[in-house]
C-alpha cells in the first residue's frame, strides 16, 4: 500500500531521543487501542520530545517503562523500531465495546503519566457489496455501508493504494451508510521517473472511534483513542 512509502519517507526525517534525557513535562502522549475484528486489541503508545509534528519520537531508556493493564491482566508492551520511529505496543484477546485499557509511564526522575485510558466503542460489521473483487470508479461516488450503527461516536473513511493518494475522511454521524464523493478519491501524482497506473488493487476502512484520557501529566498534550476498525480490498479504477 502507499502508506508504507509514505512511512518510509517521513521516517527520513524523523529523529529520536532517550527518554531518560526528558521531563515528561516535555512529551507528547499517543495511545491506540484498536480492534479489527479478530477478537484481538493491539493497545499502541508513541511518546514524542514536544510537538509530535517534529517527528522526533521517544526510545525508553534508564528505568523508564510502559505498562498497560486490562482488568486484571498486565503487561510489558513490545518495541517496534522503523528506522528512528518508536513505538510500543500490546495484545490482549478481548474486542467487545467499553473495554478499557490503562497505559502507565513509569519512571523515578519525576512523577511519569500513571494512567491514560483508551476505551473501546462497539464492534461493527461491514455490508453490502465486500466482495474483494468490487472494481469502483474514481468518478463515480463510493458507497459503503456498516452494522449496528447509532453509536454516536465519531466514524472515519481511510482509503489507500499505491496509484492513490491516501484519504482520512470524516464521517457525518454513525448513522450505518456514507459515500465517498466522486473525485474525492485521486490519482497518485508521479514522482521523478515513476509511472502511476490507472488502476490498482486499494483497502477501505471504516473506524469508529473513541475519545479516552490522556494522563495530564504529558505536559505536550497528548491524543487517547480507542477504535474499531473494518477494512475491505477494492480496485480503484478512472
Amino acid at each position: 500500500m502507499h502508506r508504507l512509502a509514505l512511512l518510509a519517507l517521513l521516517a527520513g526525517g524523523c529523529s529520536k531521543s532517550d527518554s531518560g534525557d526528558i521531563l515528561t513535562s516535555g512529551m507528547y502522549g499517543s495511545v491506540t487501542a484498536r480492534a479489527e475484528g479478530n477478537g484481538k486489541t493491539r493497545v499502541t503508545t508513541t511518546l514524542y520530545l514536544g510537538n509530535p509534528i517534529n517527528l522526533n519520537f521517544i526510545e525508553l531508556s534508564d528505568d523508564d517503562k510502559l505498562r498497560v493493564r486490562h482488568g486484571s491482566e498486565e503487561k510489558t508492551p513490545t518495541e517496534g523500531e522503523l528506522l528512528n520511529i518508536v513505538s510500543y505496543t500490546a495484545s490482549f484477546d478481548v474486542e467487545a465495546e467499553g473495554e478499557e485499557f490503562e497505559v502507565s509511564f513509569l519512571r523515578t526522575v519525576d512523577a511519569g503519566a500513571p494512567s491514560s485510558i483508551a476505551t473501546l466503542p462497539a464492534p461493527f460489521s461491514l455490508t453490502g457489496d465486500t466482495s474483494s473483487t468490487r472494481s469502483v470508479s474514481r468518478a463515480t461516488k463510493f458507497d459503503v455501508g456498516w452494522s449496528p450503527a447509532g453509536s454516536g461516536d465519531v466514524m472515519h473513511a481511510v482509503v489507500d493504494g499505491t496509484c492513490i493518494e491516501p484519504l482520512d475522511l470524516m464521517l457525518t454521524g454513525d448513522t450505518g451508510n456514507a459515500s465517498i464523493p466522486a473525485g474525492m478519491i485521486k490519482k497518485r501524482t508521479a514522482q521523478q521517473g515513476e509511472t502511476i497506473p490507472d488502476s490498482c488493487s486499494a483497502e477501505l476502512r471504516i473506524e469508529r472511534q473513541r475519545t479516552g484520557e490522556l494522563d495530564s501529566h504529558f505536559g505536550k498534550g497528548g491524543m487517547v483513542l480507542g477504535v474499531q476498525s473494518r477494512k475491505q480490498s477494492f480496485t480503484t479504477a478512472p
